[in-house]
């Protein structure tokens, strides 16, 4: 498994809850109108074919922006689903679109297409939030998920709380059981007209005791589980008396004979000390005579492990450190010397890389001057250090061959 590439899951529809309708008086222009129930739209005629004999509806040929696809407005407004982990399942940012397609999508902070900061005004944003969740068809044949995107308010807020529940479990690697529904709803607001529309809401068939015991006790057709309670650990005083009731392991027939006792007193600390004061070896008061091994390599000089490189790869993953370049630049900064690559580093150095990151991670990031920064601008800084120093030695460089 490669472990710096992205899991997902292939996307093999799109769950709508609106169409295109004409606007009248003959003209050829379309306008947006509300469903009251699903509607599924996908390249795959099969799919769509399916998909109506599950939920109702008569699939039909759509004409797509991207091309020719199928579609099927359902008789239903709740669809059994299952919630991958969240890292494939949601998304959520502040977009903005033209003929042209997306022209900013930024977190509020940093805009990721120009890889700048975030340039609308809180107070006003031209951007709108876009919402996208991707769930599984729990009731229809096939490997693959089916995207729903929504631009509303109340969505985005009620979609990211169900989320942050989903990733209790997707901590686990589990699947949830859960329904998607499409309410109805209405907001009435003084010297306002009152506006309908409809939000999808994602409600999970799982209790809340049944996620703190430690997953989804729930059969695949909705029926719940027993969940089994834990038995009590062990006490100390019971351990110790299940160590000191165990038997002798059986000795194989070819094994060595053990060692017969001689008989001798243990030799003191002061013995054995004098002993290696004395070249290492020798004889003792006792007679016997004692040698000893040089002293184990210290384990910090070996190479980085496996785990080790894992746990790096990872942390510069979540920091959004995915070039080669940037990785070495910012691993050189943390150790203070030329890093070219990290099969060099050892396990000390690793280990202070990873205890850096982490600590990034989680927001402890701080300047030269000691004060807290982001972590964004923190690894901006080192990138942007190493840059000015590039052109500062291919400038020296140049003078000089002048």
């Amino acid at each position: 498994m490669i472990i710096d590439l992205q899991r997902r899951l292939a996307e093999i529809g799109r769950i709508r809850i609106g169409q295109q309708v004409p606007v009248g008086n003959g003209s050829k222009k379309t306008r947006p109108a509300k469903l009251t129930t699903f509607r599924l739209t996908s390249p795959d005629r099969n799919r769509i074919a399916q998909a109506a004999l599950l939920y109702g509806g008569n699939p039909a040929e759509w004409d797509a922006p991207a091309g020719k696809q199928w579609e099927v407005i359902t008789e239903s407004d709740a669809l059994n689903v299952i919630v991958p982990p969240s890292d494939m399942a949601f998304s959520q940012h502040y977009e903005l679109w033209s003929g042209g397609g997306c022209q900013r999508r930024c977190d509020g902070r940093n805009e990721s297409i120009s890889d700048g900061p975030c340039i609308c005004d809180p107070d006003k944003r031209e951007c709108a939030i876009h919402t996208r969740l991707s769930v599984m068809l729990r009731d229809l044949p096939g490997l693959g998920v089916w995207r729903i995107d929504t631009s509303g308010y109340y969505a985005a807020l009620e979609l990211q709380g169900a989320v942050e529940i989903v990733q209790l479990a997707a901590g686990r690697g589990q699947m949830l059981p859960a329904r998607l529904r499409l309410e109805q709803r209405m907001v009435k607001r003084p010297g306002q007209s009152t506006k309908r529309f409809a939000v999808p809401v994602l409600d999970i068939e799982v209790s809340p005791a049944q996620l703190m015991a430690g997953g989804a006790a729930t059969m695949i057709d909705g029926t719940p589980e027993t969940i089994a309670i834990e038995p009590p650990a062990p006490t100390v005083a019971e351990l110790v008396e299940q160590v000191n009731a165990q038997r002798e392991r059986k000795r194989r027939k070819n094994s060595a004979q053990p060692v017969a006792r001689t008989g001798l007193k243990p030799r003191t600390a002061a013995e054995a000390n004098a002993s290696r004061s004395n070249g290492g070896g020798g004889q003792g008061e006792t007679g016997i005579v004692v040698t000893t091994s040089a002293p184990p390599a210290d384990d910090s000089e070996a190479p980085a492990s496996t785990a080790q490189n894992r746990k790096m790869h990872a942390l510069f993953r979540d920091l959004g450190l995915t070039e080669r370049e940037d990785r070495l630049i910012v691993t050189s900064s943390i150790l203070g010397f030329d890093v070219s690559t990290s099969s060099q580093l050892t396990v000390a150095e690793a280990s202070k890389l990873i205890d850096t990151l982490d600590q990034w991670w989680t927001g402890e990031c701080y300047d030269d001057a000691g004060n807290k920064i982001s972590t964004d601008d923190k690894i901006r800084e080192i990138l942007n250090a190493a840059t000015l120093a590039e052109v500062e030695n291919d400038t020296a460089a140049t003078q000089e061959g002048n």
